[in-house]
């Protein structure tokens, strides 16, 4: 399995779909009261599943990296307790079984390579192979340092050991940002729905407030400007907090 792209299921396409139907019907009536609005917004759709398979993947990835810590450190013990390299991954994925379950991603790739040990793959190419179709840069260093250990007959034990260290320390820093990332999204999101509340509040309070601004061009104009600031903002918004590690 390749983590560097993400295909959607038939399931995630639908409920993608009626989300942005939803989303097209509140911003035609919000902005223009229009059924033909919310059908040329609705046009707009794959755009959106666009932004749900990044969205997917990248939780996706999250996840992988999260397994992949647990697994190198169930490894690592393993290899301490004096296991050699292919009889510590056949125990990595017992204990991935128990911790995971069957259908984790790392335990389904632990499974790959205990399949392929099985057929007397060599266990370096298995390894990069993992690295290699991660898409993540902290899997294909481990990948790319076991694989120089096992092949220079090093002391494979001692360099996991502290690979497995310096990996799960990045990985936490990378974590502990992400959690204040996520918070400064959460906030931008909020503010985000301010103005339709406000909006709303207003409408609601004073019937007939904003009439002037629908079914006649200059009203189409005014929100239609509206409506392009708005998703400017929100979009120039996600992609300050959009940063890559």
């Amino acid at each position: 399995m390749r983590y560097d792209v993400y295909k959607l299921n038939p399931l995630e396409i639908i409920v993608s779909v009626l989300i942005w139907v939803s989303v097209s019907a509140f911003l035609a009536f919000f902005f223009y009261r229009s059924v033909i609005a919310a059908i040329i917004i609705f046009l707009f759709v794959p755009i959106f599943i666009k932004y749900v398979k990044k969205y997917l993947k990248e939780r996706r990835n999250r996840k992988l990296e999260a397994e992949f810590k647990e697994m190198i450190r169930i490894l690592s013990i393993n290899l301490q307790s004096g296991n050699s390299a292919e009889n510590a991954f056949v125990n990595t994925l017992f204990e991935m079984k128990k911790l995971y379950g069957e259908k984790a991603m790392m335990t389904k790739e632990c499974e790959v390579i205990v399949r392929g040990l099985e057929n007397n793959v060599v266990i370096e190419d298995l390894i990069l192979s993992l690295g290699e179709r991660s898409a993540n840069e902290e899997i294909a260093d481990f990948a790319g340092i076991f694989a120089i250990a096992k092949r220079s007959g090093g002391n494979l034990k001692e360099i996991i050991s502290d690979t497995v260290e310096v990996i799960e320390s990045k990985i936490e820093m990378k974590r502990e940002f992400m959690i204040l990332i996520s918070s400064k999204q959460f906030e931008h999101r909020i503010m985000c729905i301010i103005p339709f509340a406000i909006v709303s509040y207003i409408g609601i309070s004073s019937p007939g407030y904003f009439d002037g601004l629908y079914g006649n061009p200059f009203g189409i104009g005014i929100m239609s400007v509206c409506l392009a600031v708005y998703l400017g903002a929100f979009i120039w918004g996600e992609k300050i907090a959009d940063i890559k590690f």
